[in-house]
């Protein structure tokens, strides 16, 4: 949130990309889409923290629009 902040960004209109769940958590209380970076068995876990989207590697997000 301190990033965003300090370059002026909406975290409604900016992506976290956490794979912890209580990165995950925060960034989801801070007003982002969360996506969640499974590094094992938390998918759950994730999502129950709030998180918007589960991966469990960052090639499988679409490419930027």
């Amino acid at each position: 949130m301190t990033a965003a902040r300090e370059l002026g960004v909406d975290p409604a209109r900016s992506v976290a990309v956490e794979d912890a769940v209580s990165g995950v958590a925060s960034a989801h209380a801070g007003g982002f889409w969360v996506v969640g970076v499974d590094r094992g068995a938390d998918a759950e876990a994730l999502r129950a923290a709030g998180a918007d989207q589960v991966v469990s590697d960052l090639s499988e997000l679409p490419p930027p629009a």
